[in-house]
């Protein structure tokens, strides 16, 4: 279980995060929806340690750290140790082929040999449908596609928790779509996602659970049945702007 207790996060005089406390639990996927600005990708970001609160705590699974002091590096290693995250801007390596950037992670933090990481992102980029394109490099490949590289990046270090920040954000439809099937494959494996979208249509589909963050604080937790059936009149404006209300 990946758990935040009494977290908050300010930038200055703007609190993003208001004493949040939220459970993550193993084999679900989590959406996390909410207007812009509501705290959604920090929230993301402190279960990764990119952001650290000025207070609260963080547990996943055996390991935990309390915020309020500095963070040895030691500490921050063994919460990332659990998770990995997919960003909306790829972050691939540009100068390194397809099968470089997916084989290259699990040998740098020592999960696998050079042999055996290769053979597991030769599996991985089949499995997220770029099979044939091992040897090209990221400046060569669609966005979607690049998105796909992400994904079998992280799945190739095998985290505990896969954790997306608006994955589809920046794609067209078309590509979008692509992108989708990969995450509801995953959701269908069972894997533990939690991702921050805007797809209202992803979330009612594949979240076993919705979170919805609105002022840095979490304004509905619950099962998206409950969520797009709910009668609060923040979530129904919210809904409005999606037109599915």
């Amino acid at each position: 279980m990946l758990e935040l207790k009494n977290v908050s996060k300010s930038f200055g005089d703007n609190t993003v995060l208001d004493d949040v406390d939220l459970q993550v639990r193993e084999g679900e996927t989590t959406v996390i929806l909410g207007p812009s600005g509501s705290g959604k990708s920090t929230l993301l970001r402190v279960m990764d340690l990119l952001e650290v609160p000025e207070s609260g705590s963080l547990r996943i699974n055996e390991d935990g750290v309390e915020f309020g002091s500095t963070l040895s590096d030691s500490r921050i290693r063994s919460i990332r140790k659990h998770s990995a995250m997919v960003f909306q801007g790829y972050n691939l390596f540009p100068n390194q082929s397809v099968l470089k950037n997916v084989s290259l992670p699990p040998v740098l933090n020592g999960k696998l040999s050079a042999a055996e990481a290769e053979s597991r992102a030769r599996e991985l980029l089949g499995k997220v449908g770029l099979g044939d394109r091992l040897n090209e490099y990221p400046d060569n490949l669609s966005g979607g596609q690049q998105q796909r590289v992400a994904i079998a990046r992280v799945l190739a270090i095998a985290p505990d928790y896969l954790l997306f920040d608006e994955p589809t954000s920046a794609l067209d439809p078309e590509l979008e779509a692509e992108v989708i099937k990969v995450l509801v494959d995953l959701a269908e494996e069972k894997r533990s996602l939690v991702v921050v979208t805007h797809n209202i249509q992803f979330a009612k589909k594949v979240a076993d659970r919705v979170l919805f963050l609105d002022n840095g604080s979490i304004g509905f937790d619950g099962s998206p049945d409950e969520f797009f059936a709910s009668s609060n009149e923040r979530i129904r404006r919210y809904l409005t702007t999606f037109e599915v209300a």
